[in-house]
């Protein structure tokens, strides 16, 4: 499989003085802030939730919203290749997943999922195909990632970060498969929840390794004194925050993705929609 099936020839000026300004993301990196009323969507994944008989939470909002809007704007799902952008060929989004440690006195290290082609997923599958593939995570039955994961903790400290890079230029710039290692692993974007956690508001760093350019983390929901229509009101609100790859994501297209989100999640039923129509996702 290739990760990405064919480049962008004539991108704009911006794009060419980015690509040659910035490396692989260490300092090209933007932060955006959603607050987003969710008292509709609640009643929504409660209905979703009874309807398939798996939880279905805001974070699979979030993962089915941000595939919809991937799909959309094939622009904002990409990889950087040997300073030129690429498109991926599939909306694939990853997920953190916290893993125990044994005998770590309540620690636990993170790994994570991949759902592919999340674009073409309800909710209800996103959520019961992550369920299923943490569960496998904490098992250490997922494949591929699990081997990964071994061969990391073996290896000497020093020679980590040669080994990442060392694998991130066989299978992100030679486009290589790199055996032990999944293809891809970590997909186009990034989503995961923090709120779990009862953290409101939090910032993820990118991931040089990973080629992601999209991280979006889910806040705790709390009760907040909104206005509407000159009146005061006190509503469920969602903080969700991105940190951007500005090689590839600008203000227009960030704006243009967090205004689409902010709709969907407001007018959940827009995301049983099999492909958003012009004008689906916008204030």
């Amino acid at each position: 499989m290739n990760v990405a099936g064919k480049w962008q020839k004539e991108p704009t000026v911006w794009r060419k003085i980015s690509l040659n300004t910035w490396s692989t993301p260490d300092n090209a990196t933007i932060y955006g802030l959603l607050d987003i009323d969710v008292g509709k969507l609640k009643t929504y994944l409660q209905k979703k939730s009874e309807e398939a008989g798996v939880k279905c939470t805001i974070t699979h909002a979030v993962t089915r919203g941000l595939a919809l809007l991937l799909k959309r704007y094939p622009d904002c799902n990409v990889l950087v290749r040997r300073r030129k952008i690429w498109l991926r060929e599939n909306v694939d989004i990853f997920h953190q997943v916290a893993m125990p440690i044994e005998g770590g006195d309540a620690k636990a290290d993170l790994s994570g999922a991949t759902i592919r082609k999340a674009d073409t997923k309800k909710i209800s599958q996103i959520a019961g195909e992550l369920k299923e593939k943490a569960l496998r995570v904490r098992e250490k039955k997922d494949g591929e990632m699990a081997k990964t994961r071994s061969t990391m903790l073996r290896l000497p400290t020093f020679l980590l970060k040669w080994v990442l890079r060392l694998i991130g230029w066989l299978q992100y710039t030679l486009n290589w498969k790199v055996p032990t290692t999944p293809r891809d692993p970590f997909g186009g974007a990034m989503v995961t929840s923090v709120g779990m956690f009862g953290i409101k508001l939090a910032y993820a760093p990118l991931v040089t390794f990973s080629h992601v350019p999209i991280i979006l983390l889910v806040g705790q929901v709390e009760e907040r004194p909104v206005v509407r229509e000159g009146k005061v009101e006190i509503r469920p609100v969602m903080s969700l925050t991105a940190t951007l790859d500005h090689r590839v994501i600008d203000g227009f297209q960030a704006g243009r993705l967090a205004g689409d989100m902010k709709h969907l999640l407001e007018n959940p039923d827009l995301l049983d929609e099999e492909t958003l129509q012009p004008g689906s996702g916008e204030d």
